[in-house]
């Protein structure tokens, strides 16, 4: 089989292994797709958290399972699924409150275990999710970041008609503002600085400004309508989290779903205190993947546009490459596996 490996800070290539054994426990699945997610840019940069090279990238997959290790229901077998990236240790304080993204011997596929940027993995079968068969393999692949989205929806408390903004119209941020549509909130304006990205929010009916610091500022006070009640912060930069104070109305909240661990910037945090803001930092998908799929095979999210370039693994340099200096109207690319 094929298989992408980083080795070390920007660099990576593709390698012949034979297909893996699944432990007691596990399933082996072919993997149909993978996408690209922020992390795994900022793992193939080397500057993430929580990660060893060298190591197969990928937790944003679909696929099916073709071998089950000892103990694992024989049903799975041929089944279309998809999956949790994180595997806590299932007995610590983090775990057992339903939170393994916080457990202190974390392994997670795609960054500390080999993940999905394959033509086979083998993964826990109790991290499993089955697809239904009406929902195609190439739309499934983002089941886990919508459900990233639906989690930071939810921990928020976005009520219905409440007013939402969004920073930054990557995959996270355009997969953020209709998850809050979904939930009924009233999305007014989103902050992108590619112009290709801004294009793909506007196309969802939604009011755009380029993502240059203050931008979004200017449009709220020309248009005091817009003021959010709710803002999704997704580009990770200090200066998105400043804007995202100054924006939001007084006593409002602030959800940081995006993070870039190198990006360190001087702030204003007196703003959140003088307007009694609420910040909530939201990390991985909580546990939201049935109702990710459920809203997926309901299509009431629509994630075509967002899957904007396809490619196969002999051709990762350039994939990688596109999504990293979000070139070509880059929102997300993914690999089609052989």
């Amino acid at each position: 089989m094929q298989a992408l490996v980083f080795d070390s800070p920007l660099k990576s290539h593709v390698e012949q292994r034979d297909i893996p054994d699944p432990e007691p426990g596990d399933v082996l699945v072919e993997v149909a797709y993978n996408s690209l997610c922020g992390s795994d840019l900022s793992l193939y940069k080397g500057v993430w958290h929580g990660f060893r090279y060298p190591v197969v990238p990928g937790h944003e997959w679909s696929g099916r399972v073709t071998r089950a290790g000892s103990g694992v229901d024989s049903a799975l077998l041929g089944r279309p699924v998809t999956g949790d990236l994180t595997c806590g240790c299932g007995s610590c304080a983090a775990c057992e409150r339903g939170e393994p993204v916080l457990c202190p011997d974390l392994e997670e596929l795609g960054f500390t275990r080999d993940g999905a940027c394959a033509d086979y993995m083998t993964i826990p079968a109790v991290n499993l999710f089955r697809l239904p068969e009406h929902l195609s393999l190439r739309t499934a692949c983002q089941v886990e970041p919508l459900a990233v989205a639906l989690h930071a929806v939810a921990d928020i408390g976005l009520r219905p008609g409440e007013k939402v903004a969004v920073v930054g119209a990557g995959g996270i941020g355009l997969m953020l503002f209709q998850a809050a549509r979904f939930r009924g909130g009233v999305v007014t304006a989103v902050a992108e600085p590619v112009p290709e990205r801004r294009e793909v929010a506007a196309g969802f009916g939604v009011a755009t400004v380029g993502g240059g610091v203050g931008e979004l500022a200017k449009l709220v006070e020309t248009h005091e309508e817009l003021r959010p009640d709710v803002v999704f912060e997704a580009s990770g930069y200090p200066q998105g989290v400043q804007e995202a104070m100054e924006v939001v109305r007084p006593g409002g909240r602030i959800c940081l779903v995006g993070y870039r661990v190198e990006e360190t910037a001087p702030m204003s945090p007196h703003v959140a205190t003088i307007k009694a803001l609420t910040l909530r930092g939201v990390l991985g998908p909580g546990g939201r993947f049935e109702e990710a799929i459920s809203v997926l095979g309901s299509g009431a999210v629509d994630v075509d546009p967002l899957l904007t370039h396809e490619f196969g693994l002999t051709d990762h340099r350039q994939a990688l490459e596109v999504a990293l200096h979000r070139t070509d109207g880059n929102v997300r690319s993914l690999f089609r596996m052989s």
